[in-house]
């Protein structure tokens, strides 16, 4: 690639991009940050368009150089075998990954899952993620959904996506732990440890500071009553007319009370001078005319349609 774009190969400048990748991702062995290699390109041509000692620097360049920097320490080019020993495989583990993402299967309730989630929220809020970690973040996240509060309040449903993006960092350190040894890799794990602590712990303060739950999270069947659950349920069967109807809402007997209450609240309990009662009074003006507008057009389009259906009927053109 480097050689294409005539820019500079330097192995100690490979493995300081690889170093800054591993800051981003401090949770990861050294082979898991190899297959970041996206992240690590990018860090490492960032270096050479920014640093002084790569200034106009080409490909031919570093290989006069021998691949390392000349001013580079003894033990940067110590190094050098092991930097390309470590990308050596990176494309048979690219592979390899992408064998296993293949062998992730998605069930019926997966996909339904993940189909409904990026219809509430509007787009698909895991894109960059893994297939496996789809998946398992897709599966989190549903529970949530059945609470029209969550679904219905943007502010909420993000934080509710951050929860969900930490428990499958919290995940990703269970398993990781899981595979190291006590005795030996005591370090690792500790590290591990402090930060599924602090995903927790921002966790927690996320869901007290929203007053966010899995309702009924014990009941296998929870918000399958409510009408968030229905009107998934039977989209999914194909019941168009199933759609809720916003005109007939609004004329229902329980908006209706609704309607009645808050006004009477608001005149009994609003305190108001007479600036306000002027501005209320001139916007119900302003709503009045226009309805009134709206309405004479409505009786014309009607009137209209009236005479042409009439003429349908006669037999007439």
């Amino acid at each position: 690639m480097c050689q294409r774009l005539d820019k500079p190969y330097y192995t100690d400048e490979l493995d300081s991009a690889f170093l800054q990748c591993k800051k981003e991702h401090g949770y990861l062995s050294d082979d898991e940050v190899a297959k970041y290699g996206n992240e690590i390109i990018g860090f490492y041509f960032k270096n050479v368009n920014t640093l002084r000692q790569n200034k106009n620097k080409s490909f031919v360049d570093s290989e006069k150089d021998g691949f390392v920097h000349k001013t580079a320490n003894s033990n940067t080019q110590n190094k050098k075998e092991q930097t390309i020993q470590r990308y050596s495989d990176i494309k048979g583990n690219n592979i390899s990954s992408n064998q296993n993402e293949k062998l992730i299967v998605w069930s019926d309730q997966d996909k339904q899952n993940k189909q409904y989630a990026i219809e509430v929220v509007g787009y698909d809020p895991f894109e960059e993620y893994p297939e496996e970690g789809r998946k398992f973040l897709f599966n989190q996240l549903s529970p949530y959904l059945e609470d029209d509060s969550n679904a219905d309040d943007a502010y909420k449903l993000s934080q509710i996506l951050q929860i969900i993006k930490n428990n499958y960092q919290i995940d990703i350190c269970d398993k990781k732990m899981s595979q190291l040894d006590p005795l030996k890799d005591a370090e690792s794990i500790k590290t591990l440890s402090d930060i599924k602590n602090k995903l927790v712990q921002s966790n927690d303060k996320i869901a007290k500071e929203n007053e966010i739950s899995v309702k009924n999270r014990s009941n296998k069947d929870a918000g399958k009553s409510t009408l968030t659950y229905l009107m998934r349920d039977l989209r999914e069967k194909d019941f168009d007319k199933a759609e809720a109807d916003y005109y007939d809402q609004l004329r229902g007997v329980g908006s209706q009370w609704a309607t009645d209450m808050s006004i009477k609240a608001i005149k009994e309990n609003g305190i108001f001078d007479e600036n306000d009662k002027k501005e209320i009074y001139e916007m119900q003006l302003d709503m009045i005319a226009a309805l009134n507008k709206e309405v004479d057009e409505l009786k014309e389009k009607i009137r209209i349609l009236t005479l042409e259906n009439d003429r349908l009927k006669a037999g007439v053109g």
